[in-house]
């Protein structure tokens, strides 16, 4: 399985990650907000939510059918534009 990061939102000079990591040959997504430590160095903090990869899915259905409810129109593509 590979792991990495799926998803990088910068906020407030904070960054939010969505990621794919493994435990206990177990694969999860990792939601987390990270910090730019003294070094320049980025890690981790313990704000967040780890949930069962097979969930994601499930997430993205539940945030497209939220936005379709509420008046926005959000095109999910598989492949984001370039550029």
């Amino acid at each position: 399985m590979l792991t990495g990061v799926i998803f990088e939102h910068r906020h407030r000079g904070n960054v939010w990650r969505l990621e794919v990591s493994e435990h206990d040959g177990r694969t999860f997504a990792n939601f987390r907000r990270w910090f730019e430590n003294d070094h320049g160095e980025l890690c981790p903090t313990k704000d967040g939510c780890t949930f069962p990869l097979e969930r994601l899915l499930d997430l993205s259905v539940a945030v497209s059918t939220w936005a379709t409810t509420n008046g926005f129109d959000i095109q999910i593509d598989t492949v984001p534009p370039a550029g």
